[in-house]
């Protein structure tokens, strides 16, 4: 017997670039007879697990990226069609879960149409900043009206305790609660551990955003065998802008080594577990003085999906680092300079098997989004 029929989650950009989210529908999906998704239609698959998940999409299909490009006619045009499908279908909810800024700005200006018994809930990714957005758009409004949305809601969920200092005026009817951005145990299922040797690739691999502030220009440069006795191989897998994958392409036909570097760009998250257990060490350096980049220690998804697939991570020496998996010995701290790089490389190498196996098994036991997800009651109960 399910606990709910029905709950609605809302989420602004396509839950397959979020990755979090697709967690936590396959386990909400377990708490009801139907769960319904609206979105925008920025994505042809669909990648989750129960058959009583349905998708109501928002447009024509288009990029996030490209839909950046529309005129503010078409996006306040979207932006309606969308609120007016959350509202729709909430009528016989038991919950309706807003992920991000711009649903939570949504339902603060249907709330007042919303039955009475229905539960809400906001679940934040990355706190939004009024100055990254432009002046009087969807974006700015909602990172505008983020704190007086959020008074309205029953439950607020964060992936960062660190995150909560951005919300001091926190309403006390609502109920917070921690969900790190940890990977699924469902998704995550099955690891085999890789042998290294000398006669085959060591594939470094970064996913994420591609840009400054992730050592990848110093990593570049020590790729050629002169450097490692072992044959080291970069996989860059993410969006980059074309100005900086010139900038790094220039590094690495400088250091002889362009054919070390490959390009994945963007894709599906059903396809990305493969390409990671294709890997052997991760890169998780993050440089950025951002809210988002200062607390990644339980909200950034990437890390922790490494040591599901046991790999061993390269991660930026701060303190906020340092707090969450300094204790972890397949974390290998490092300042991002070339030298200190090397040697970090070479360490891993050295002692690849139990770095491996620990990260698999720090993942089963602690890092996995099953273990801090748990359903509450709805208000009404």
């Amino acid at each position: 017997m399910k606990n709910y029929n029905r709950i609605v989650v809302s989420i602004y950009i396509h839950p397959d670039f979020y990755p979090p989210t697709i967690n936590a529908i396959n386990n909400l999906a377990e708490h009801c007879n139907e769960l319904i998704v609206v979105t925008r239609n920025n994505c042809k698959e669909d990648y989750f697990i129960g058959d009583n998940i349905k998708f109501i999409k928002i447009g024509a299909f288009i990029r996030p990226y490209d839909f950046e490009k529309k005129n503010v006619l078409v996006k306040i045009n979207t932006f309606i069609k969308f609120s007016f499908q959350v509202l729709k279908n909430s009528y016989n909810a038991d919950w309706l879960v807003s992920y991000d800024a711009i649903p939570l700005l949504s339902f603060y200006l249907i709330h007042w149409f919303l039955p009475k018994k229905i539960s809400t809930w906001y679940h934040n990714h990355d706190v939004p900043e009024i100055k990254s957005n432009s002046k009087f758009s969807i974006g700015w409004f909602a990172a505008k009206f983020e704190h007086k949305a959020l008074s309205k809601m029953n439950y607020f969920k964060l992936p960062s305790n660190d995150r909560l200092a951005y919300y001091p005026k926190l309403n006390t009817l609502t109920k917070y609660s921690l969900i790190p951005n940890y990977p699924s145990l469902k998704i995550y299922n099955s690891y085999n551990f890789k042998e290294i040797n000398k006669t085959q690739k060591v594939k470094i691999l970064y996913q994420g955003s591609i840009g400054k502030g992730h050592s990848l220009e110093e990593i570049v440069t020590i790729l050629s065998k002169s450097n490692l006795s072992y044959d080291f191989n970069l996989v860059l897998k993410g969006a980059v802008r074309e100005q900086y994958k010139n900038e790094l392409e220039k590094i690495a036909i400088n250091s002889n080594v362009k054919e070390k570097v490959e390009w994945l760009g963007l894709g599906l998250y059903k396809d990305l577990q493969a390409i990671t257990k294709s890997a052997h060490i991760g890169i998780a350096i993050y440089m950025g003085n951002d809210i988002m980049n200062k607390t990644l220690g339980t909200a950034s998804n990437k890390i922790y999906e490494y040591a599901a697939c046991g790999l061993p991570i390269l991660v930026y020496d701060n303190e906020q680092f340092r707090k969450y998996l300094g204790k972890y010995e397949w974390a290998i701290f490092t300042d991002g300079t070339v030298e200190n790089l090397k040697s970090s490389l070479i360490y891993i190498i050295e002692n690849y098997e139990k770095l491996s196996k620990n990260a698999r098994l720090s993942f089963e036991t602690t890092f996995n989004y099953e273990k801090y997800f748990k359903m509450p009651n709805t208000i009404s109960k």
